[in-house]
């Protein structure tokens, strides 16, 4: 996806920008190359760049935000998934945001058995749904947890109140992302665990984002694919993204500046102002995109500008230096 409005030639930030990056599971093999690739050529990284931890999920019932049917991983590839992050020394999270869970789903054989794998890790896990929040709280005390944005917290009062929660991180609802009004009301101590998701394409206050993420979660549930369902679903009917995929042919698909003003995206340029406020950590989305768009969705905001060529070599998976 081309996004236009970027200063490419922008290369760091004034202060630590910490960020989260998608696709730990989804796309497991490109992002153990991406972070071995970093890690062993650091200045590749924008100025004051930190990468805070990957997320995502295998295939799953807990899963949520995205309907995933094709990244079951069996028991000893998690294994060695576990092995690749911990010799890297990266955090995981999970992202367990399905709001449809059951009892019956907490006791999920498989679910278990990542946590059981992942807990000497002390992975964070990215919540929803309140009985499985309570269930894993309980059940594994090696766990940290995130408020997670699906849950569309449009009250002001309803999302300051989650900070008094035991959350390690808050991610914000997107459509706070410029209202500075609201985010400058946050308590200078709560700034550190206010997490900002930079790169959504929504348009402002969509009116459906709920029915999407519903959507998917129900999809999860019955382990299907999004792309099998007809066109006649409600999220289908009113989200202006849809519409324009299908007025637009996926070869001109692109976004311009002038349409990203009426979105959430925080261009990479722009992220100074949220640091100046103590607003440090930045979420990028995108678990369902190819390695290449994944790539694309990366590299603004974290990857020096002259360091492009060399860090493109991951997704053509060259050794090249």
């Amino acid at each position: 996806m081309e996004i236009r409005g970027i200063d490419w030639n922008f290369d760091g930030y004034k202060k630590e920008a910490h960020f989260f990056l998608c696709g730990a599971f989804e796309s497991f093999d490109f992002i153990q190359m991406f972070l071995k690739k970093t890690k062993e050529c650091p200045w590749m990284l924008k100025e004051n760049v930190v990468i805070d931890s990957v997320f995502g999920s295998p295939t799953c019932i807990w899963n949520g935000g995205r309907t995933l049917a094709n990244t079951y991983y069996n028991k000893q590839q998690l294994l060695n998934i576990h092995k690749t992050y911990a010799d890297l020394g990266v955090k995981v999270r999970f992202i367990f945001t399905n709001p449809f869970l059951n009892e019956h789903d907490l006791y999920d054989r498989y679910c278990n058995l990542l946590m059981v794998i992942f807990q000497d890790l002390s992975p964070e896990v990215v919540v929803n749904s309140q009985i499985l929040e309570d269930y894993l709280r309980n059940k594994y005390s090696t766990l940290s947890f995130i408020s997670s944005t699906t849950k569309r917290l449009r009250s002001s009062d309803a999302q300051l109140k989650e900070f008094s929660h035991d959350y390690k991180y808050i991610c914000l609802d997107y459509d706070y992302n410029y209202d500075f009004a609201f985010l400058d009301g946050i308590e200078d101590k709560d700034r550190n665990r206010v997490e900002m998701l930079v790169n959504s394409t929504c348009p402002r206050g969509c009116n459906v984002r709920v029915l999407h993420q519903e959507f998917s979660a129900k999809r999860q549930l019955e382990y299907n694919n999004d792309d099998e369902c007809d066109d006649s679903e409600p999220f289908f009917i009113g989200c202006p993204l849809m519409k324009r995929s299908k007025d637009i042919p996926l070869s001109q698909h692109g976004y311009t500046k002038e349409y990203l003003d009426g979105t959430n995206y925080i261009f990479p340029q722009d992220l100074d102002k949220y640091l100046d406020k103590g607003f440090n950590h930045f979420k990028i989305q995108g678990r369902e995109l190819t390695r290449s768009q994944m790539f694309g969705e990366f590299c603004p905001y974290i990857i020096r500008p002259e360091f492009y060529p060399m860090a493109i070599s991951i997704i053509e998976n060259r050794n090249d230096k």
